[in-house]
């Protein structure tokens, strides 16, 4: 019974736990991009005026995310235009 156990365990704790996987610093980037372009978007055309508030949070928040994942590029050595 014991090796049987034991025998279990290590199969249990051999078996590789799958990596997570995580978007490329470039899908970040394009991500980012149109969320940015969303927001921007959303105040543009929200009719509701208690909500124009919270479209302008909209807009810094992302812009700020946008504006991280650019820098976090440039340290890297990354090249990312929006235009390509």
């Amino acid at each position: 019974m014991k090796t049987k156990l034991t025998n279990l365990a290590k199969g249990v704790l051999s078996e590789r736990v799958p990596e997570a996987k995580y978007p490329s610093l470039m899908q970040q980037l394009e991500e980012a991009r149109r969320e940015w372009l969303n927001a921007q978007n959303y105040y543009n055309n929200v009719s509701d005026t208690d909500l124009v508030d919270y479209a302008a949070y909209l807009i810094q928040a992302s812009e700020k995310k946008y504006n991280y994942l650019l820098k976090r590029a440039r340290h890297e050595g990354l090249e990312y235009s929006p235009f390509n």
